[in-house]
């Protein structure tokens, strides 16, 4: 009976080692690919220090980034480097507020989405965007 638990036991950890494993095995900056490097550019200066689930994160928005449009690919090089310039306290609100968002009803995530549009048309918003 025991031997028969043990050996689903042991697979089960293969198998969880296994994935812990292949997410650990992130690359290095160095050993991206040139484009990867070229579209992950503002995060270069933190690459190395990233946890893996972010480094996956990241290599698969660079999987999507050539399939984008030019506006797309501008908007999420912005983002990038915006993201990089946080600090890590600012990092942690941002998150927060969009799981705030997140949870919110379409309706509401609509309304928000307006005020920011009609704030960035704004001078105020302008000048904030320069």
């Amino acid at each position: 009976m025991a031997r028969r638990l043990l050996i689903p036991g042991l697979w089960l950890c293969f198998l969880l080692s296994a994935h812990v494993s292949a997410e650990s095995k992130q690359p290095s900056w160095n050993q991206l690919m040139p484009q990867q490097r070229e579209i992950l550019a503002p995060l270069s200066q933190e690459w190395d220090h990233m946890e893996p689930a972010k480094k996956k994160k990241w290599l698969g928005i660079a999987k999507r980034y050539p399939g984008m449009t030019g506006e797309e690919q501008q908007r999420m090089q912005l983002q990038m480097r915006d993201w990089y310039l946080l600090t890590p306290e600012q990092r942690q609100r941002a998150r927060e507020k969009y799981k705030t968002i997140k949870k919110m009803s379409p309706d509401k995530r609509d309304e928000i989405k307006q005020k920011w549009r009609q704030y960035e048309q704004s001078p105020d918003g302008a000048l904030a965007n320069q």
